[in-house]
């Protein structure tokens, strides 16, 4: 028997998807019986059951002591392919299908959960999160009352995607991957490099959300979304360089199987592979002072890091200490209406959508729309992202400045078996009102560097000092023209300070969305989010090197 690639990937396909999901002698006779055998996801949208489940819960929370109780049904199924070069490494097809149960007790927040999705099991778990609010020393201390929402009786939404990426199967996810490396391949030989590498992972997800609380609400969510990567890299003949490089047409966020489909993979085959071996060959650049012109991918990175993440309230109140860290916008009392990047091109707000924005939701996980407002007005501090829980700790603030005393709608999890958390989907700062290029900057620079197509923002646990790294593409900017490729070059400073620096700012030409996230909680939480920003410039900013000296 011959067999062909195809052959081989699809049954591998259902291999692996039955070896996931639990191995019994069918796989063995027949693998594509043993794949259709297992279901993963369960669509909850329409499922009576999920209704009564959820009642089950909320019954047994009230009726043991709970004056407000919420619960999520969660279910989720995940599609992860990794190639490189030619051969197909991991292929796998996961899926979940759990519950948690939150309730209010005397001012005190319980919690359980449970992989069990049954009746009995919702009320039994409710009764443990009761149990366990009386653990919770908070409620000893404070009266915790929960700021208004309205009630939803009925609310159902679903991620716009253009293709639904479940109609199509595991295997032809394996081909696009294939012929997408192979174009690498291919012109890396014409470049003279046969060792260059082409890798790509790719994992699409799908999950239903159905939340419920004791107050009335309903609400069913489908989410989908496309994430991981897709690079070319090169290696220097002694092995001491290399450089990496992804294509700019590889999008990730909230898509079906538009995202892959259709996508001229081949055709940006030899500018992945010419950018990788630039970054290859690029020189490292001088210890020193610069004005740095970043674009979007990468200011919205160091956004992220130093401003979104310290506006969650959560952080500001130190409940993130040991976790997440803190946030050198407190304490509220101090910083609200007072706290300034001395910066008026500064204005960041927090919307409800944004174009296939990852992560996006109709209702957050506590059943509230996000709301659209600011956080940032020309550089102060005006507001913070809150939840039901926090808002009403700012009702001082928010009665002096006329403004209802409401979750803005920002509270998030990783999933139905670990808590709400703050975590704001969508985060942006404004574009300037005049419509500043790039270009632009670049010409008005004598003595920079300009960062390019992304990179990666950390900062200190109180997020007062950054650090930046250039992953993506880096030049060195003379008199107003593009120079030299530079090797990853690296910038620290303080936030403020470096929020200060920034003299120009892109218009909307230079706006673009990014993916980005928040890490927090115990147990830990990773939530991604959206982020979009201009590109800008900042002046006089320490630049250093991790590279190798002579």
């Amino acid at each position: 028997m011959t067999w062909s690639r195809r052959d081989f990937v699809r049954t591998g396909s259902a291999v692996a998807a039955a070896g996931l999901f639990g191995f019994d002698s069918t796989w063995l006779a027949d693998p594509y019986e043993a794949a259709r055998k297992y279901r993963p996801f369960r669509p909850l949208l329409q499922d009576p059951d999920v209704r009564a489940i959820t009642a089950a819960a909320l019954d047994a929370a009230k009726s043991a002591g709970a004056h407000y109780a919420d619960v999520r049904v969660a279910s989720g199924a995940t599609r992860r392919t990794i190639v490189q070069n030619r051969r197909v490494g991991t292929q796998v097809i996961a899926g979940s299908l759990n519950f948690g149960v939150r309730v209010l007790v005397d001012g005190a927040w319980g919690f359980a959960s449970s992989t069990i999705v049954t009746e009995e099991e919702a009320a039994r778990v409710a009764q443990l999160a009761v149990r366990q609010s009386s653990l919770n020393p908070w409620g000893k201390t404070r009266t915790l009352d929960l700021a208004p929402a309205p009630v939803v009786d009925d609310g159902q939404w679903e991620t716009p995607i253009d293709a639904d990426p479940w109609n199509y199967n595991i295997q032809d996810q394996l081909e696009l991957q294939l012929e997408a490396n192979e174009a690498i391949i291919k012109v890396g030989e014409a470049r003279g490099m046969p060792g260059v590498t082409a890798f790509s992972d790719f994992l699409f997800g799908k999950s239903d959300v159905v939340f419920a609380s004791s107050e009335g609400s309903y609400i069913a969510q489908r989410f989908h979304g496309f994430g991981n990567t897709y690079l070319a890299q090169v290696m220097s003949d002694d092995r001491m360089n290399f450089g990496s490089s992804s294509p700019e047409s590889f999008r990730t966020g909230g898509y079906g199987w538009e995202a892959i489909d259709g996508v001229p993979f081949a055709a940006d085959a030899e500018q992945v592979v010419d950018d990788a071996i630039m970054k290859m060959n690029a020189k490292e650049p001088d210890v020193g002072r610069y004005d740095l012109v970043l674009d979007s991918s990468a200011v919205s990175s160091v956004f992220n890091a130093s401003i979104v993440n310290a506006l969650e309230f959560d952080r500001v109140l130190g409940y993130e200490m040991h976790a997440g860290g803190t946030s050198y916008l407190a304490p509220p009392e101090e910083a609200l209406g007072q706290f300034s990047y001395n910066n008026p091109k500064l204005n960041v707000r927090a919307t409800g959508s944004a174009p296939r924005a990852g992560g996006m939701y109709r209702w957050d996980v506590e059943g509230v729309a996000p709301a659209d407002y600011q956080l940032i007005r020309e550089g102060v501090l005006v507001d913070y992202f809150t939840t039901r829980e926090f808002a009403p700790q700012l009702e001082w603030w928010y009665r002096r400045n006329g403004m209802p005393v409401e979750s803005r709608g920002a509270a998030g999890s990783a999933g139905s078996v670990v808590i709400q958390v703050v975590a704001p989907t969508i985060a942006i700062m404004d574009p300037g009102e005049e419509d500043v290029t790039v270009e632009e900057m670049i010409a008005e620079t004598e003595d920079g560097i300009y960062i390019h197509r992304g990179g990666f923002g950390y900062v200190d646990p109180p997020m007062l000092n950054l650090q930046f790294s250039a992953s993506g593409m880096a030049h060195e900017i003379r008199d107003g023209k593009l120079g030299e490729a530079l090797n990853r070059p690296a910038f620290l400073a303080r936030t403020p300070d470096f929020w200060r620096s920034m003299d120009m700012i892109g218009g909307q030409s230079t706006f673009s969305y990014q993916g980005g996230g928040t890490g927090k909680g115990d147990p830990f939480q990773n939530i991604g989010r959206t982020v979009g920003a201009p590109a800008a410039r900042f002046r006089e900013i320490n630049v250093f090197t991790y590279g190798r000296r002579s």
